[in-house]
């Protein structure tokens, strides 16, 4: 009797713990059956291909870009546009020490007419002349009368600057009146060599000179030597 018992007690116990795991099994199974739900929501979105075929896109890419827009203009509208000849190159050439000349030393015009310093040329001759212009005045020969005199101050002279660059070496005679008051006057022009180089600046530099008063009027003969080295006292423009 106990045995019939027991045998469906046990068997329903058996069975009671199968559905019992079954039972704590089943929320994982469910979790899993949600997610699967919640994948398969998701949407897919196909992308679609460009229309443009590959042998086109090449095509747009070698073309050029586009010129750029052009800045508008500055210049005003109301001003006429000055347009100027291009200038031709200037060829020096080698410089040629000309033969003496009043017009384009400068010595018969104004720069040093203006100012009272040039007299003229002096003549070669052994007399002496009358008046002041060209071949006046004392000679170079017997017939110069005139006294050496020390002056006081000197004025160095200018000397051209081509001349400097070249190293040209000369000198220059000159006779002139020295005044009562020690100024210098009537300065002119015997000899120079080289000539057509460094006549004008001994003559402006023999006008600034200074001698002391003698109370009367005396010509002077003076030879102004000329060196490349003294370029460097030229008065910088």
């Amino acid at each position: 009797m106990r045995a019939y018992v027991s045998l469906p007690l046990g068997l329903v116990i058996v069975f009671g713990l199968f559905w019992l795991m079954q039972w704590m099994i089943r929320p994982s199974d469910r979790h899993a059956v949600d997610a699967a739900t919640v994948v398969e929501a998701v949407e897919m979105v196909e992308v679609k291909p460009d229309d443009a075929s590959p042998e086109e896109m090449e095509a747009a890419a070698d073309e050029p870009p586009p010129p750029p827009a052009a800045p508008p203009s500055l210049a005003r509208p109301d001003l006429p546009t000055m347009s100027f000849p291009a200038s031709a190159p200037v060829d020096a050439g080698p410089i040629k020490i000309p033969a003496i000349n009043t017009s384009s030393l400068g010595l018969g015009g104004s720069s040093l007419n203006g100012t009272g310093l040039f007299g003229g040329f002096a003549g070669r001759g052994s007399g002496s002349g009358s008046g002041s212009g060209s071949g006046g005045g004392f000679g170079k020969g017997e017939g110069f009368q005139g006294k050496t005199l020390i002056p006081l101050s000197t004025a160095r002279p200018q000397m051209p600057e081509w001349a400097c660059k070249q190293g040209i070496r000369g000198w220059v005679e000159v006779v002139f009146t020295v005044m009562p008051n020690g100024r210098v006057s009537e300065v002119k022009l015997i000899d120079a060599d080289p000539r057509g180089v460094f006549e004008a600046a001994a003559i402006e530099s023999v006008g600034n000179w200074i001698y002391q008063s003698t109370g009367k009027a005396r010509m002077v003969k003076q030879r102004v030597q000329m060196d490349p080295e003294d370029c460097i006292y030229n008065w910088q423009q």
